[in-house]
């Protein structure tokens, strides 16, 4: 039986996917990170346009990497070895639940305590290394990135400040920034080595 291959009418019908409403070929074609394509990318552009306005993004991973076992949280670090959340059930009702970090779990049950000399948490970086780490990535990406940089509560706000600048410099297209306060306290908290963070996310914000 002979079979004939039929047309798709997915790639280049700009009838049916006509560039986003405000796509302005020049302006668009102008911007930095456009600017940076390969040619042919940007020629493909100039002749047919572009139906998104935005292609690439890096999604808030803390939370999601716990749906593939705790294995990575992406581009950002995890916050401690490990710590209890609290979640709401179908029913309302909270459930608590004990996390460890995948790597960390693997030495542990290699016999070791603790942790490993060479592993860090979100608080051994300095603020510059973790704008480092996204502005490292930010080339790449013709959206903002999700990323929190951790500043210490004792850190003076002039100090806190020039974190902003220090992302504008670098290039950033966002700057997330959490520092502890006495009003809205911290989402996360460390007691001490294996049961730091008592609450990952309070349960006000368990829809984010």
């Amino acid at each position: 039986m002979r079979r004939t291959a039929r047309r798709s009418t997915w790639p280049g019908r700009r009838e049916r996917f006509p560039s986003f409403p405000q796509f302005d070929r020049d302006r668009y074609l102008a911007g930095a990170f456009i600017e940076s394509l390969p040619e042919d990318i940007r020629a493909g552009i100039a002749k047919d346009g572009v139906r998104n306005s935005h292609l690439i993004a890096i999604a808030p991973t803390g939370t999601i990497s716990l749906l593939a076992g705790n294995v990575s949280s992406g581009v950002e670090p995890i916050f401690a070895s490990s710590y209890s959340r609290k979640m709401l059930g179908e029913d309302g009702s909270p459930t608590e639940f004990t996390l460890t970090d995948y790597a960390v779990g693997l030495w542990r049950d290699g016999g070791h305590d603790g942790r490993p000399e060479h592993f860090v948490t979100a608080r051994d970086l300095t603020v510059e290394a973790h704008i480092g780490m996204q502005a490292a990535l930010q080339p790449f990406v013709d959206n903002s990135i999700s990323k929190t940089i951790n500043v210490p509560a004792d850190c003076p706000f002039d100090e806190f400040a020039k974190t902003y600048d220090l992302a504008y410099d670098k290039g950033l297209k966002g700057c997330t920034t959490f520092r502890p306060n006495p009003v809205t306290g911290a989402v996360l908290r460390e007691d001490a080595e294996g049961t730091e963070a008592p609450h990952c996310c309070v349960l006000e914000r368990e829809s984010d």
